[in-house]
């Protein structure tokens, strides 16, 4: 079901950006209005940005690496489609075990 981003959703996207690009500033400008879907697969996480036109896995723009509840490392990797817009927001678990929990609002609290 489409949604909006969380405002947890949205501070780690402005976090995984370099604000010092052109792309950059224009995906971010764009993040109030961005409808996205969940997904939801064994050991993966993240959302699906919604488009009006056809969207292909273009690059992915920025990875983190967070921990999950249990201390088990998540990669976070925000992609692009093939027009330069967002297209997907992942979290992996590096043991493909289910997501119990990332804490994205103290995800990068010490830097």
């Amino acid at each position: 079901m489409p949604r909006f981003l969380t405002p947890d959703e949205v501070s780690l996207i402005h976090r995984l950006l370099p604000e010092t690009t052109e792309l950059s500033e224009r995906l971010l400008k764009d993040l109030a209005l961005a409808q996205v879907e969940d997904v939801e697969v064994v050991g993966f996480g993240g959302v699906v940005f919604l488009s009006s036109t056809t969207q292909l896995f273009g690059s992915d723009i920025a990875t983190a690496m967070l921990a999950d509840a249990d201390g088990v490392p998540v990669r976070v990797t925000l992609c692009l489609d093939n027009h330069d817009q967002l297209f997907e927001l992942e979290l992996c678990k590096v043991d493909f075990s289910p997501i119990i929990g990332v804490d994205l609002r103290s995800a990068f609290s010490e830097h």
